[in-house]
């Protein structure tokens, strides 16, 4: 049985009632979701068939419609609350299906019903491939696969439509959910492209074949299948370039973006805070190899800890990694030296959606530090004193504590990495004994308390780092002084 890090005071919260604002928030939230629910409904009311309908085919339509918002809606709410508590990510799934049925009508418009047959390859089943293809890579595969078959149905019972594209719709589109999976570069795209198209060849010419068609309108039927594949991914290339920004959604194509040190926030803290600049790829390195090691997500983990100290950018040199020999706190009190660095955790959040960069990005920046206390200026305000807890608050961070994994891994990692400098013979069993230390300091002092973090998942992490560590304090030979002519170490070049 998995252990969580929860402090026992949460295992006993009560239930309070909501404040005015809380109040407020909650209503509101209420009457979005709503909104929301009415947009997919008059979407799918709309576009499930062809608008010139008698009056009598516009109530089953309602129906279906209702039908379609109203599972959906329950499959969301059972199976992914946090997803259904989200106005973002509801929002996005109902654009992502009004213009997958947009698409999918506009190609009934212009063809008639051959954009259903396998003729025209299911031509008109190629925008609801591509969304979800959208929906598989932005939001979840299992939702991607429950709505495609939701829209599928609902078009061809509205439409009236045959059997064929129903199946071609089912199989096209939980093949194309399948592929998005492992979509984390131009690579995986064309791959993706030339499997669905295959996919989508075989079903029309197999339908022609079936409805008896001679060799030549089978090869035509194969000919447009292929067309239908690459052109459902040509869609969902494109609608993620252009939705993905706007919703500030952390797919693996963005997330390498930012990974270049290339980046314009890369490339000031290069220039601005190289000090920082380093030690947040070596904290990159440290959580995207804790990552790997607990099944969570290595590229978000490496990025977050790319960008996590970005705020220093506003005042570098407050920060020790990037002075030169002059220290900008001597003049200062310790309460002030305090509120500027703490300071750079809400500064990187401003910059960081300044940059449009993604929402979990922007979470890991606001969540790095959570509420610990920043230590150096704290005992220097204690003097010689004994703890005070009433001192000691204002000395905190203010949070919030992190929440995913991989928030955590980035806190752990920056919390390393930075006192690992001062470790004198870093060996690896001392290294691991201080990484421990350091875990249970955390730990103890309740950072872990809001994360589904495990003690497995801890002594997992730690072996990590310290097989990082050891890689990065690695002794080297000392070549300060040139050896002897007869030293193996030495070896005089080759004129």
């Amino acid at each position: 049985m998995r252990k969580r890090l929860v402090a026992p005071s949460q295992s006993h919260a009560r239930w309070r009632l909501p404040s005015a604002a809380g109040f407020l928030q909650i209503l509101t939230t209420s009457y979005t979701r709503l909104g929301i629910g009415l947009w997919a409904l008059v979407s799918l009311f709309v576009l499930n068939g062809d608008v010139s309908a008698l009056p009598e085919e516009w109530l089953q339509r309602l129906t279906i419609s209702s039908i379609q918002v109203a599972f959906l809606s329950a499959f969301l709410m059972r199976m992914r609350p946090l997803l259904w508590k989200s106005n973002r990510f509801l929002t996005l799934l109902t654009l992502v299906m009004t213009l997958s049925l947009l698409g999918t009508r506009l190609c009934a418009v212009a063809t008639g019903n051959d954009a259903f047959t396998p003729n025209l390859g299911f031509m008109g089943i190629a925008p609801l491939l591509a969304g979800a293809m959208l929906v598989a890579a932005l939001l979840s595969p299992t939702i991607s696969v429950i709505g495609i078959a939701l829209i599928a149905m609902g078009v061809v019972w509205a439409g009236n439509l045959p059997l064929a594209p129903l199946v071609a719709a089912l199989v096209g589109g939980w093949s194309a959910a399948l592929l998005t999976i492992p979509m984390r570069n131009r690579q995986h795209l064309i791959h993706a492209g030339a499997i669905l198209s295959a996919v989508m060849t075989l079903l029309s010419a197999g339908f022609a074949i079936d409805q008896q068609q001679d060799w030549r309108e089978v090869m035509n039927a194969a000919m447009w299948g292929a067309v239908s594949g690459t052109g459902a991914v040509a869609l969902y290339w494109l609608g993620t370039a252009l939705i993905e920004r706007p919703f500030r959604l952390d797919t693996p194509l963005t997330l390498l973006e930012l990974s270049s040190p290339e980046h314009p926030l890369q490339k000031q803290l290069r220039e601005a805070a190289p000090g920082t600049y380093a030690h947040s790829l070596n904290v990159g390195m440290l959580a995207e190899a804790g990552a790997q090691a607990i099944g969570a997500d290595s590229l978000l983990s490496r990025v977050g800890g790319y960008y996590h100290d970005i705020g220093k950018l506003k005042r570098p040199t407050y920060f020790i990694e990037n002075q030169a020999g002059i220290n900008s706190h001597e003049r200062l009190t310790p309460n002030l030296s305090a509120t500027i660095i703490s300071a750079h955790v809400r500064d990187g959040v401003e910059l960081a959606r300044s940059h449009r960069l993604p929402a979990r990005i922007c979470e890991i920046i606001a969540q790095h530090h959570g509420t610990t206390i920043i230590t150096y200026f704290y005992h220097q305000a204690l003097g010689d004193g004994r703890r005070d807890p009433i001192l000691e608050q204002h000395f905190r961070y203010e949070g919030p504590k992190p929440r995913s994994r991989e928030a955590v891994l980035v806190m752990l990692a920056d919390t390393v990495e930075a006192a690992s400098r001062c470790i004198e013979n870093p060996t690896p069993a001392r290294l691991s004994s201080f990484i421990h230390d350091l875990f249970e300091m955390r730990r103890a002092d309740g950072q872990f308390d809001e994360s589904d973090l495990t003690f497995r998942d801890l002594n997992k992490i730690k072996e990590a780092f310290t097989r990082v560590l050891s890689a990065i304090h690695h002794q080297r030979v000392d070549y300060t002084e040139p050896p002897g002519p007869k030293s193996e170490a030495y070896v005089t070049p080759a004129s």
